[in-house]
């Protein structure tokens, strides 16, 4: 697993800042100089090593990955820093806040009161610095609950970042008639995806879940006002045992009531968090029994819905619906079996999560050959 933390080694003194790992560009301006090294040099064991307001500053290098271009916030006097934006990742997914206002039962990062609002300035100079065309995850906790902090962020990338795209994870509980001028000015600047989970058709189902009463209604109203301001919105639905036979109805809700999202994401639950906790109730073997989720699939394409398979391994999905898989673990917490070393369709696979463990483990899963078909002779469905 790839570290987002680094240690550092510094005589600097004093709070935290955020730092570029680059050199500082010709057209940068004076103000925004201070996010670059006066200096910065790769020593013979791969150490970053930078000058910053005079001081010395070296940044442990790390194997088989790459630092340079990479954007740091970091804390001189923990010795470590955070690897905010990484310019070799197309995964940089910024944790807005920990707190968050619902419990999911599966939730693989789960709720914890702190308060992470001072270092909102941080995360705004960074995506600031990003480099150009990068896409920049923000999750939780729940984002919207900071929401005015949150659009001030997005405001600033509108003005001069136009380039950056935003994937942005949300419960869709916080959005009101306040921010509608300023959300649908945003949404004509910005590329901005919203990720918001529904898990059920049913009210009562879908509460259950995310732990709070009355979430259902407050999340179909927070759709509406959403999209009522030209948002891109990704509907996200994790696969669960509590939820899996509701999959084939939930496509035709949502084919009904929910339109004009821009695509389903259907995805596989990440074994950490609640979900290792609730794992009697909530695992699902989608490869033993696929049934719920293909019928799900079929019913969105049939009524116009673009559906998309999270974090489910090729060989876990019957053949002729591979095609709606994603590679979509991101790098950093992505791993491959031992099975993985004889597949021919690796290359082209999400993989598995770090934590996935024998205890988790999905009954279909076997090394496929350069067409698809299962290694030892068995043919995939």
């Amino acid at each position: 697993m790839l570290s987002l933390s680094v240690e550092i080694e510094t005589t600097l003194k004093g709070g935290s800042f955020v730092l570029k790992l680059d050199r500082c560009p010709d057209d940068v301006s004076d103000v925004n100089r201070r996010f670059y090294p006066e200096t910065i040099n790769v020593d013979p064991k791969g150490n970053v090593v930078c000058r910053v307001d005079g001081n010395e500053l070296i940044v442990k290098h790390l194997s088989n990955d790459e630092l340079l271009g990479d954007v740091l916030l970091c804390h001189p006097n923990k010795g470590n820093a955070q690897r905010l934006i990484r310019r070799n990742s197309q995964h940089n997914t910024i944790l807005f806040t920990e707190r968050c206002d619902q419990m999911c039962a599966m939730c693989s990062q789960p709720p914890k009161d702190r308060d992470y609002s001072p270092l909102f300035g941080f995360y705004r100079d960074a995506i600031l610095l990003a480099d150009e065309g990068v896409r920049v995850g923000i999750s939780g906790g729940e984002p919207t609950l900071y929401l005015d902090q949150l659009i001030e962020i997005l405001e600033a990338a509108a003005e001069s970042r136009s380039d950056i795209d935003f994937h942005i994870l949300t419960n869709c509980q916080h959005f009101d008639d306040r921010y509608e001028e300023r959300l649908e000015a945003l949404h004509q600047r910005l590329n901005i995806l919203w990720g918001v989970p529904l898990y059920s058709h049913e009210a009562i189902t879908h509460d259950e879940i995310v732990g709070k009463v009355g979430a259902f209604e407050n999340l179909m109203a927070g759709f509406y006002r959403l999209a009522a301001t030209g948002a891109s919105i990704e509907l996200r639905t994790v696969l669960t045992a509590r939820n899996a036979m509701d999959f084939p109805r939930l496509a035709q809700f949502i084919a009904k009531h929910l339109p004009f999202i821009s695509f389903w994401a259907i995805m596989a639950m990440e074994p950490i968090g609640f979900a290792k906790a609730n794992k009697e109730e909530l695992f699902f073997d989608h490869s033993a029994f696929p049934e719920p989720l293909i019928s799900a699939v079929q019913n969105s394409v049939t009524l116009g819905i673009r559906p998309e398979l999270y974090n489910f391994p090729l060989c876990t999905i019957p053949k002729r619906y591979r095609e709606f898989c994603n590679v979509s673990i991101s790098d950093w917490k992505r791993k491959y079996l031992d099975t993985c070393k004889s597949c021919a369709q690796d290359s082209n696979c999400t993989g598995f999560f770090e934590w996935y463990t024998e205890s988790w483990e999905w009954e279909g899963v076997r090394p496929l050959n350069s067409e698809g078909n299962f290694v030892q002779g068995e043919i995939a469905l």
